[in-house]
């Protein structure tokens, strides 16, 4: 289960960089930065969550 859970918070911060991608190739810059800003508040999130799940 606990593999599970980390894989799960691993992979939910890739789901800005797929849009990140789409707005890059129609050249949207602006929805591309905030894809990639939502894409590191993610990382920070789930980073966050995996440490508080260990030391619990």
């Amino acid at each position: 289960m606990t593999i599970l859970f980390v894989l799960w918070a691993g992979l939910i911060p890739a789901v800005p960089l797929f849009g990140a991608e789409i707005y890059r190739k129609r050249e949207d810059k602006l929805r591309t930065r905030i894809c990639y800003a939502l894409f590191f508040l993610q990382l920070i999130a789930s980073a966050m969550y995996i440490i508080a799940y260990f030391k619990l």
